[in-house]
């Protein structure tokens, strides 16, 4: 069981305490995020609507979680890369 446990502890990433780099690098993977999916949805103005759509680029509500979505697990993955180098 020790052995188990401490093989676990290994396998855990080191992960970074969150400091503005770290807040910018996952707002700059949002917006890839975004030009990403602007590009790229067929329908983004599928309903429901939001009340303010200009403000999300046309996108409607399943565009708008499907981009962050994807813009979120992006940024996870930028950050954990670059802290794993050392970056931030």
């Amino acid at each position: 069981m020790l052995y188990l446990t401490s093989f676990l502890a290994t396998a855990i990433p080191t992960t970074v305490e969150w400091n503005i780099n770290v807040a910018i690098t996952m707002i700059i993977c949002n917006i890839i995020a975004i030009v990403i999916a602007k590009f790229n949805i067929q329908q983004p103005n599928s309903d429901p609507q939001l009340p303010s759509p200009e403000l999300f680029g046309g996108f409607g509500l399943p565009a708008v979680l499907a981009t962050t979505s994807f813009g979120h697990l992006l940024g996870a993955g930028v950050i954990l890369g670059l802290s794993s180098f050392g970056v931030l």
